[in-house]
């Protein structure tokens, strides 16, 4: 599908996933409160922040990087993983195959459709956050704002990329969610998801931050909860679109492959 009949077929594409978030509600609540694993770490870092900073956050700074933590982490979610997973697996893929739309950008718009729903149901959270501690609150300037919106898009984009490539695994291995299981174990120790990366050694922090897992999470809520400059995001920023890029070209090779594989045993 070429991108201009994308482009006509969006508002449907839209309304259609609007209808399966809105059947499906009980499942989205689920989604988010799984995803809640910053609030868990924003009350160990408090209590280890209590007698002093701990890499230059304080208490405050803490329950600001993880609220920061907590809005992102639900504007990049994805699960491409399991859709494909269970699509490959049962066969179901095939129909979908015939649909003049690529699956991947049928899924990847309705998730993104669900966004303004998690966001509703995390608001009793954030709000939460701050009657706890009314200091975190803290509007960053518009250049910064802006800067954060192009990040956490490029971070999503990653994150459903990820996924998919995970996902796509499963043409060939019947292991493609332990793998991923891996991954996600890493990218919580290195993305910034469990700690600020200030808290890593200095002697990988190089390393890291040419990784995608900075890019993924920290990068945004970094911009988002005033610890990262507009001006200073920028090569952060030329970082993720990289690893879109090589991530875009991986996860193109993986699909056509996958899909020639998955036809040739008549699934």
């Amino acid at each position: 599908m070429n991108m201009p009949h994308a482009v006509r077929a969006a508002p449907t594409l839209l309304r259609i996933g609007f209808a399966e978030i809105v059947a499906n509600r009980a499942e989205m609540a689920f989604w988010v409160l799984t995803a809640t694993m910053p609030l868990i770490m924003l009350a160990l870092w408090n209590a280890v922040a209590r007698d002093g900073p701990v890499a230059g956050f304080d208490q405050v700074e803490f329950a600001r990087y993880f609220a920061a933590a907590l809005v992102v982490r639900q504007l990049t979610g994805a699960w491409i993983l399991w859709e494909l997973n269970y699509h490959i697996r049962t066969g179901s893929l095939s129909p979908l195959l015939l649909r003049p739309m690529h699956p991947l950008v049928y899924s990847g718009v309705s998730m993104v459709t669900a966004m303004p729903f998690r966001m509703v149901i995390l608001a009793p959270l954030l709000g939460a956050l701050v009657l706890w501690r009314p200091e975190l609150w803290q509007v960053p300037d518009l250049q910064t704002f802006a800067r954060f919106l192009v990040s956490v898009v490029l971070a999503w984009v990653m994150s459903f990329l990820v996924q998919a490539i995970f996902g796509m695994l499963a043409f060939w291995l019947d292991q493609s969610m332990g793998l991923f299981g891996v991954w996600f174990a890493t990218w919580g120790l290195l993305s910034g998801y469990v700690a600020p990366m200030d808290v890593l050694p200095d002697a990988i922090r190089p390393v890291v931050d040419w990784l995608p897992f900075r890019g993924m999470l920290a990068v945004p809520v970094e911009l988002l909860g005033g610890f990262l400059t507009a001006r200073d995001a920028l090569g952060d920023i030329a970082v993720q679109v990289g690893w879109v890029v090589v991530l875009s070209v991986l996860a193109s090779f993986l699909w056509k492959r996958g899909v020639r594989r998955y036809g040739a045993y008549g699934a």
